[in-house]
């Protein structure tokens, strides 16, 4: 047995959540590892890791993450931090080693704005919406496979996000996703949601369905790291939840599941510690990075049209 079917073997479903257009299902673990890393914005709020541009003139697609701690941080493949010259979301899950700096691929997502706000980027409450991850996923493939960097198609975000908020009727003077979450999501449904799709005891992810279709789903290898990131994540379908615009491929979790453990994945170098894997099967695509012969994260996605 592999080590993908060794982990998806050790997890079981429970029963669904309905809020409103989203439903969630959450996933949960039989025996657990502790998590051997420090999560990001646990990191940050300790100073204990440093985000920043390349350098003082910066660069779009990539940024600086200083660890100054004694322990390895991981940082969320979708994951927004904003400031500095221009806020942006992770290209693919990273585990950065110990008393290292590694500079991470990133792509923006506030397209009018590339002036200082800060000299450092801190965490935000918003991790990047379902299809927006699913999008930039398939373009990053792309990318590995033609150049072996982990670059999104940048216009193509710019545009994603841009048709969402003409879609939703949000406006932003600088084109900020940030923005828009700030504009569609009442503080009164944040609570609810986050009360209702509440992290349970041993819950290491989740399976999102918009409307009846499957929307993607995250699984951690530690139910610390799904306790700290659940509420971002589900904000973020709950975002696309609210958009009549996409529209999510019909699948069960069965179907999900199947298509996954029988795709051929793609091998490639990570950013920072251990390896990363990627799928394209049927109508889901995905990866999963191993660091240690563990898996800290899966990730699935819908492919959209």
């Amino acid at each position: 047995m592999n080590i993908l079917d060794s982990f998806i073997e050790n997890l079981y479903t429970g029963d669904p959540v309905q809020f409103k257009q989203l439903s969630v299902t959450p996933v949960f673990i039989r025996e657990e590892r502790e998590m051997p890393y420090l999560e990001l914005d646990e990191a940050l709020k300790g100073n204990l890791v440093e985000v920043t541009e390349v350098s003082e003139q910066g660069s779009v697609p990539t940024l600086r993450v200083v660890n100054r701690s004694e322990r390895d941080v991981i940082i969320l493949d979708g994951e927004q931090l904003v400031g500095a010259k221009q806020n942006r979301i992770v290209n693919t899950t990273v585990v950065v080693p110990a008393r290292a700096t590694v500079e991470i691929p990133v792509t923006c997502v506030e397209q009018r704005r590339w002036r200082y706000t800060s000299d450092s980027f801190s965490d935000s409450r918003s991790h990047s919406y379902g299809s927006l991850r699913s999008l930039k996923h398939s373009s990053v493939t792309r990318s590995l496979r033609n150049t072996g960097r982990y670059t999104s198609d940048q216009s193509e975000v710019w545009g994603d996000i841009s048709a969402k908020m003409g879609r939703m009727a949000t406006a932003s003077p600088t084109m900020s996703m940030d923005d828009m979450f700030a504009s569609s999501v009442s503080g009164e449904d944040e609570s609810r949601l986050s009360t209702e799709a509440a992290h349970q005891p041993r819950q290491v992810g989740y399976f999102a369905f918009v409307r009846g279709g499957f929307a993607g789903g995250d699984v951690f290898g530690s139910s610390q790291l799904c306790r700290a990131k659940l509420d971002k994540l589900l904000r973020g379908h709950y975002l696309d939840s609210l958009d009549a615009g996409v529209e999510f491929p019909r699948l069960t979790i069965e179907q999900v599941i199947g298509q996954v453990r029988a795709a051929a994945p793609e091998q490639f170098a990570a950013v920072g510690k251990g390896a990363e894997l990627r799928f394209e099967a049927g109508d889901v695509q995905g990866g999963w990075s191993v660091v240690d012969e563990f898996i800290p994260h899966l990730m699935l996605f819908p492919k959209l049209n």
